[in-house]
């Protein structure tokens, strides 16, 4: 019976070893599977995030596309991918839903001028007719950055603002700037990301609150109110914001259409308190 055992051990003992060998390179291939499809949706998490600052549309594709993977993955059983999947869905959608916040967000009914015994103009102030004459000549609003103030232009037209480049206007007339620095009034990032001056880094979501004509008034609102502000913002068509330039003057923009390869038609006007 012995030998019978030992002759049955040695005939089998090959079978078992054969069976048990490969069982970690199993699971050295799943884990690998697991990191490679994780690697694979970071990457493109990030790609979709640097996508989107250009073109929202990109949200909805990515959006769509993470549903397919989750759905795909289910198909397949492999929970943790899945559920990894999953999670980058969630932030992609919960991070465009705040984008289109951020975009649309109306301003607030205490923005507006209107007053129940109608608008009144201020009589303008001695030695203000010719600066006053020249701003409407060059379809300048006749507005005002203070209420009770004269509006005092200076500067109100488009400029295109390229992709990294940005405009001194201060000086009455758009100067072009290649760097970020001290006197850049408005600079345009990769991504349509447009940033106020370095000096006064504050704009007021001004979008949906009313016309050019008006705006400096609601501007002045908003610096006095002390309303959320930001240094930076996602542009697109037909957004408005205040600023301030680097010299200190109070301005408004408009963005009135994309330009060429990540450039903006922008309308600006600026006020001399």
């Amino acid at each position: 019976m012995a030998t019978l055992s030992r002759c049955v051990s040695r005939r089998y003992a090959p079978v078992l070893v054969e069976n048990e060998a490969p069982a970690p390179a199993t699971r050295l291939k799943e884990h690998s599977g697991v990191a490679a499809n994780l690697v694979s949706a970071v990457a493109g998490l990030v790609a979709l995030v640097q996508a989107v600052r250009s073109d929202p549309l990109w949200i909805v594709l990515g959006l769509v596309a993470l549903a397919a993977l989750v759905a795909y993955q289910l198909w397949r059983r492999r929970w943790r991918t899945a559920g990894l999947a999953a999670v980058a869905l969630l932030v992609l959608g919960v991070a465009g839903w705040a984008l289109d916040q951020d975009r649309h967000d109306p301003a607030p009914a205490a923005a507006t001028t209107t007053t129940p015994t109608g608008t009144t103009t201020a009589p303008a102030a001695p030695g203000t007719t010719a600066a006053t004459t020249g701003a409407a000549s060059t379809g300048a609003p006749d507005d005002s950055p203070t209420a009770g103030g004269a509006a005092t232009v200076v500067f109100s037209d488009v400029v295109q603002l390229d992709k990294k480049t940005g405009v001194d206007v201060d000086g009455g007339r758009p100067v072009q700037r290649y760097a970020q620095d001290a006197t850049v009034d408005l600079y345009l990032d990769w991504g349509y990301i447009l940033y106020s001056s370095a000096r006064h880094s504050a704009m007021y979501d001004d979008t949906y609150a009313g016309p050019e004509e008006g705006a400096g008034a609601r501007c002045a609102t908003y610096r006095e109110a002390r309303r959320t502000s930001a240094p930076h913002h996602y542009v697109g068509s037909g957004q408005q914001y205040c600023f301030t330039t680097s010299e200190g003057h109070p301005g408004w923009l408009q963005v009135v259409n994309q330009a060429g390869d990540g450039g903006a038609l922008v309308k600006v006007t600026v006020w001399r308190e």
